[in-house]
């Protein structure tokens, strides 16, 4: 049985295009976003209004990866004394539409596909995007840096 170059050109041409397009077909959402409940995104809005608000213990509880960044109590002092401190005065900027959306500037990472993700947002119009990192447990999105 004779196999012509064309009956493989066209599974090969297929393949090729699945291999070019997939990446925009999965694409991650930038622009102003209104999460929808489960997404990275939500995690990211619900854990920056708590920060915003000065709630350490329930974004402790609630949205911080205890494997990866509130690890031990040594972590926890800084997260406390610092980091949560500095967050508080940032993501009340990073908040947009009445704390109901967040401005994702870019995307490292695709949140359909990937356990964890890097998220840049625009918080002041003038300033730098911040970035936030999480990472996916189960079903569920955990921030890894802050």
């Amino acid at each position: 049985m004779k196999i012509s170059g064309h009956q493989h050109f066209v599974p090969a041409v297929s393949v090729l295009l699945l291999i070019l397009l997939l990446p925009t077909m999965l694409a991650a959402q930038t622009g102003l976003i209104r999460p929808q409940k489960g997404t990275v995104y939500a995690s990211l809005l619900e854990g920056l209004k708590l920060l915003a608000a000065g709630d350490v213990d329930g974004w402790v509880s609630g949205y911080c990866d205890g494997m990866r960044l509130c690890k031990n109590d040594a972590e926890m002092k800084i997260i406390r004394e610092y980091r949560a401190k500095l967050q508080q005065e940032i993501a009340p900027a990073c908040l947009k539409d009445g704390e109901r959306a967040i401005f994702v500037e870019r995307i490292i990472g695709n949140p359909e596909v990937d356990t964890a993700v890097k998220i840049y947002l625009r918080c002041e119009e003038d300033g730098p995007p911040r970035f936030y990192s999480l990472r996916k447990t189960a079903d569920y999105w955990f921030f890894i840096s802050l």
